[in-house]
């Protein structure tokens, strides 16, 4: 129980019925592995030198730009299906102690990412915008996959008009999204509409995730229809958005290098992402509303009007488009699969990945931490710091998981959500 963890041996500690799901065979290591690439893809895009162009190391990291945050949110609605029963959602009492976890979790998640922007590193913290997505799918928990899904593409295509014309409607009546006085209370505008990770688009994921979590993972052949159909999904976005970005601007489509250059500087700009990744979308990723166009005159600024579909038409990284969320969603959706298809053939050849996965809470605070006490990191020469800073964590993960089966955080939320909802030995 929980009162006599501390004092088992650690022969002992994995093997509990406090633990169990944890450390369990019926523990699906692909899905602990691909929320394991996302952490190391999202330390490439914060720290990692990356180029264009798929012929090289750097240029295969840039990929991790603005996906691994998707894959990320993907696997934390697959997560939020796993806390509520998988393919038998929780029903009754059980279902008020799971809504009950889920909200005191979003409360230490929104603690933590407190804490962690006080380090004042150029890293836009994800754990607040989980901690809003989490209490904001709690309605939907009981739902089947088939009207998750309908959900999450009905979000994906209006969640990026919404971004982008909310903004500009409060403009035009009036009134600001950026109040005089900083007190917090534009904090459910910044969830929704104007923060790095709105959520009005990017609950999409979620609902993706838990839709994938209410189908069956044991058989092969559905884990491979489920990698097709990701891939189809990834196809038709990056297609789709390029067919648009050439619709709307023939002279700067979206552009696949898939031959590195010989000098980095020869990327084009607009596949150029900020130092910190998927933490901080460029420009063309936030509300066009606010971009002055026309002639100033007197000291006055033309009204640029509402914003157009051609903000909509592109499928780069952090543009918040449904292109993008299509692609995106589906590479998630392929890479899931694929892992989880590796897994029941080789499963300790993803040992590293799947350890690091398992407490992802714990590294992905860790490498704030580490961002911020390294010298100037992000302005990398080489991809020295980054594959230090992936296999020191991947190294940590597998040596700590030999003794405990969840990381010190993981662990800490684990206990104080359970006790909270007095519910000792729920999973």
């Amino acid at each position: 129980d929980l009162h006599s963890f501390p004092t088992r041996r650690s022969s002992d500690l994995r093997t509990c019925a406090y633990l169990t799901g944890t450390a369990g065979a019926d523990r699906l290591v692909g899905l602990d592995a691909a929320r394991g690439a996302a952490l190391i893809g999202m330390m490439a895009a914060h720290v990692g030198l990356t180029t264009c162009g798929l012929t090289s190391v750097p240029g295969l990291l840039n990929q991790a730009h603005g996906r691994a945050a998707v894959l990320f949110s993907v696997i934390a609605g697959f997560s939020l299906g796993i806390m509520s029963g998988r393919t038998a959602p929780h029903t009754g009492e059980r279902l008020v102690r799971t809504r009950l976890r889920l909200l005191v979790r979003s409360a230490l998640l929104l603690a933590l990412g407190a804490v962690l922007s006080t380090f004042g590193t150029m890293v836009a913290i994800i754990l607040g915008y989980y901690a809003a997505w989490l209490a904001l799918a709690i309605p939907v928990l009981t739902w089947r996959a088939r009207r998750l899904f309908v959900l999450a593409g009905l979000t994906a295509v209006i969640g990026p008009v919404l971004v982008q014309g909310v903004p500009w409607a409060l403009d035009r009546a009036g009134l600001t999204i950026s109040p005089a006085v900083p007190d917090g209370n534009d904090a459910l505008l910044s969830f929704f509409f104007t923060g790095a990770y709105s959520g009005a688009l990017w609950m999409a994921y979620i609902y993706l995730g838990l839709g994938l979590s209410r189908l069956d993972w044991s058989r092969s052949a559905d884990l491979w229809r489920l990698a097709g159909a990701g891939a189809l999904c990834a196809g038709l976005g990056c297609a789709g958005g390029w067919a648009a970005s050439l619709a709307v601007s023939p002279q700067s489509p979206d552009s696949y290098h898939l031959i590195s250059p010989a000098d980095p500087a020869q990327c084009r700009l607009e596949n150029a992402v900020s130092p910190q990744g998927p933490a901080a979308p460029p420009d063309a990723a936030s509300s066009s509303w606010t971009v002055k166009s026309g002639e100033e005159s007197g000291g006055a600024v033309a009204d640029p009007g509402p914003p157009g579909l051609s903000q909509l038409a592109t499928a780069a990284p952090h543009s918040e488009t449904p292109f993008e969320a299509l692609g995106s969603g589906g590479a998630a959706m392929t890479l899931i699969a694929v892992l989880q298809l590796v897994g029941r053939r080789a499963r300790h050849a993803l040992a590293p990945l799947a350890a690091m996965g398992s407490m992802s809470l714990t590294v992905y605070c860790g490498h704030i931490v580490v961002i911020w006490a390294a010298e100037n990191p992000y302005n990398p020469t080489d991809n020295r710091f980054f594959a230090a800073m992936a296999g020191g964590f991947a190294v940590f993960a597998m040596a700590w998981l030999t003794i405990w089966a969840r990381g010190p955080l993981e662990h800490l939320v684990h206990v104080i959500s359970v006790r909270a909802t007095r519910a000792p030995g729920a999973r």
